[in-house]
């Protein structure tokens, strides 16, 4: 059964304000946690899928995504930040919940996607979101995240 979430991978309350920032920060950790083996093909696998359309998907919430060949093991990272920012230029809306997914190139079973789906699920309730706003520590929004690892693997 494979774990996508990881405590190690949860940013709680960063004060980073803008895309490139955030998809860098996370993209760091992930190759020190040997996740993905070179950062910048990772970083420019996400940004080619983000220039295709945008992963800003309302109520403050953006999923940005990248597969390639240097993801070593599949992961999936959320980032609050201390305040919302615009994700893109050319739109108004602002985003402070960030899941940034990684997937090898070649994800055969397509297990990304049933994360995505999970995660779109789970973002819908209100009481969710709210509670990815307003946890406190990373451990709480772990505990809370680890239902989408649950589902997945049922």
């Amino acid at each position: 059964c494979i774990k996508m979430i990881r405590n190690e991978m949860i940013f709680v309350d960063s004060d980073l304000q803008n895309k490139p920032d955030v998809i860098g920060l996370i993209s760091c950790t992930a190759k020190k946690l040997g996740l993905v083996l070179d950062e910048g093909v990772f970083i420019e696998k996400v940004f080619a899928r983000e220039a295709e359309i945008s992963t800003s998907v309302g109520c403050q919430v953006a999923i940005p995504h990248g597969k390639s060949d240097t993801v070593v093991e599949p992961f999936i990272a959320f980032m609050r930040t201390s305040n919302a920012f615009k994700w893109d230029e050319n739109s108004d809306e602002l985003v402070k919940l960030i899941f940034l997914i990684g997937v090898p190139a070649k994800d055969a079973n397509k297990l990304h996607l049933k994360y995505i789906a999970e995660i779109s699920k789970k973002l819908i309730n209100d009481d969710f979101r709210e509670n990815l706003l307003t946890l406190k520590t990373k451990e709480e929004i772990f505990n809370l995240l680890e239902s989408i690892n649950n589902n997945v693997n049922k």
